[in-house]
């Protein structure tokens, strides 16, 4: 990974209700920016984001996990954050170091 100065780093988070494709679209980002070499799926738990057992277990995200995506010179940090209201202090926390959002 390169080294960045903070005009080329981004904090960029994905808000959205459980299972909308929040994960799946840090997928995408990840392949096709060539961090991975497929794309992982949720219910293979499988997914970069999605590490944890109890995640794979439940095939949800229950906390917030940060992907950095390298794209035209930028780092940008991706913050996938949970989608179900118990986990709603994941999302205010991601959300107060982002400088971006993408609603899913």
């Amino acid at each position: 990974m390169n080294v960045y100065t903070g005009d080329k780093i981004r904090n960029v988070v994905l808000l959205g209700h459980g299972g909308c494709g929040k994960t799946t679209l840090v997928e995408a980002m990840a392949y096709l920016s060539g961090i991975t070499t497929r794309m992982g799926k949720v219910s293979d738990g499988n997914t970069i984001s999605d590490y944890d057992k109890e995640e794979q277990k439940r095939q949800f995200s229950i906390s917030t996990s940060v992907v950095p995506i390298e794209w035209e010179g930028n780092k940008i940090n991706v913050l996938d954050t949970p989608g179900y209201f118990d986990f709603v202090g994941e999302v205010e926390e991601a959300v107060a170091a982002a400088a971006g959002a993408i609603i899913v």
